[in-house]
């Protein structure tokens, strides 16, 4: 028997069971002989909690049934310009999860910091957990939900330069500060830090920043708020640093960008604080350097303009690929597994340990295996970072993870792979979601010997 698909379709606000504006729409078609093919539910926006939990998961549920929007097998929005942020958001979500929807207008980026959030997590870009929704929503979950952790961040959507951020130590503190203020909260946890990165995207490069260490009177790192500033040279930044700041400016869509990194002082985790639009340029701290390296990234902007436009040709691969480690002495051909799920490549290596050269600078060695010469080779590295990778059981581990070129098909890619026991898998080489995204495209029904580019 063929199982009924389930349509949801989203309304903005909360109606009778009649009202065409919530489930009368719904009823009327059913009369009218709609929908004979599917089952139909309905929700209204202001009735979704938005969940982004880690790097890897997040949800989209009704507060009243618990169902995530993701559980559906198409979703159309009806009426949602009354709250645009919430439903871009939710559109964001559903494509990540591969659910169709109409329409695409609904998915284009707002400003909000919520929505922000969303597309930051699509792209795999880290972000604290944050819990997001209508006032009614958010008060639900923190009388409600006996696993939030104090003390927790409530901040505006819209919040800049500090306003309407608020360190909340209980529940009673949050509850007054949600019925009080009149801005579209969200909760967000708390990552404990010294300081913050505000780092100057132009061009799609990061190109300029800045380290702000808080005055001790507040939690905030903003120089509006009592902050200190640091200019700091881009050559000796960390390259983690960059990246993640390029990596949240291009899912959030803006080519110009003010990005606030931070770092966990309790793991080193790196994370996305905001994606601006580049604000403080001319009246900031350390004005005159910023505007250089803004003119910098406007100059290749522009020039971008006239170069000759040329359609990136993605390679078609299957369940395994032929792959070259290019960035060594001597280059290793073997063959690697092609992982949807997996969002970090990863490499079997043995005896990984961090050394020091006769000058003190810290480097990372390690042993690659060459299976067709049955033999290892020695790596050293003075680029390298650690960071939590989930493991194939889903338990997250400390790895270390390096630059590598990867030559598939004759055409060499900069990636980063973690550094892992993969001695006991069939494949020494994982290629993950991060390379695969705008590269290749997966066909599960090709050999690895097979393919062709598109």
């Amino acid at each position: 028997m063929i199982k009924r698909p389930k349509i949801l379709i989203v309304f903005a606000k909360h109606g009778t069971p009649t009202s065409t504006r919530f489930g009368g729409f719904v009823k009327r078609l059913q009369k009218n002989g709609g929908f004979s093919y599917a089952d139909v539910d309905y929700v209204a926006l202001e009735d979704l909690l938005f969940h982004i939990k880690d790097n890897e998961t997040a949800m989209v549920a009704s507060i009243e049934t618990g169902i995530d929007i993701a559980d559906y097998a198409f979703v159309y929005f009806k009426s949602w310009e009354a709250l645009r942020d919430m439903a871009s958001a939710a559109a964001i979500y559903l494509a990540a999860k591969g659910v169709p929807f109409a329409d695409e207008q609904v998915r284009h980026i707002a400003i909000e910091k919520s929505v922000q959030y969303m597309a930051m997590w699509k792209e795999n870009v880290r972000v604290p957990e944050t819990i997001w929704g209508s006032p009614k929503v958010l008060e639900y979950v923190v009388r409600n939900t006996s696993k939030l952790h104090y003390p927790l961040i409530i901040k505006s959507i819209h919040g800049q330069k500090g306003k309407d951020n608020f360190l909340v130590k209980s529940r009673d503190e949050a509850l007054d500060i949600l019925s009080t203020t009149e801005a579209t909260m969200l909760l967000q946890q708390f990552i404990q830090n010294n300081g913050d990165y505000r780092i100057g995207v132009y061009g799609g490069r990061a190109r300029w920043a800045i380290y702000r260490r808080s005055g001790g009177k507040s939690h905030l790192n903003n120089t509006s708020a009592g902050a200190t500033a640091e200019l700091l040279d881009m050559k000796q930044l960390d390259a983690a640093v960059k990246e993640i700041a390029e990596s949240a400016s291009h899912a959030v869509e803006l080519s110009i960008s003010g990005v606030d990194v931070v770092q966990s002082s309790a793991t080193g985790e790196l994370y996305i604080f905001e994606a601006n639009q580049g604000s403080q340029i001319v009246t900031g701290m350390f004005a005159e350097s910023n505007m250089t390296a803004f003119d910098e990234g406007m100059h290749d902007l522009v020039q971008s303009r006239y170069a000759p436009v040329r359609k990136k040709k993605l390679q078609i691969v299957g369940r395994h690929a032929n792959v070259v480690i290019e960035s060594i002495d001597r280059p290793i051909d073997l063959t690697a597994k092609i992982d949807t799920g997996a969002y970090q490549s990863s490499l079997h290596a043995k005896n990984i340990r961090e050394t020091l050269d006769a000058a003190g600078n810290e480097y990372l060695q390690y042993d690659v295996h060459n299976p067709k010469l049955n033999n290892y080779q020695t790596i050293r590295t003075y680029e390298f970072w650690r960071a939590l990778v989930k493991n194939s059981s889903g338990v997250e581990q400390e790895r270390f993870v390096v630059p590598m070129k990867l030559r598939v098909n004759g055409q060499v890619y900069e990636t980063r792979v973690s550094l892992a026991d993969r001695s006991t898998q069939k494949y020494l080489l994982l290629i993950g979601r991060k390379l695969l995204r705008g590269n290749f495209i997966v066909n599960v029904e090709l050999g690895s010997k097979e393919g062709a580019s598109q």
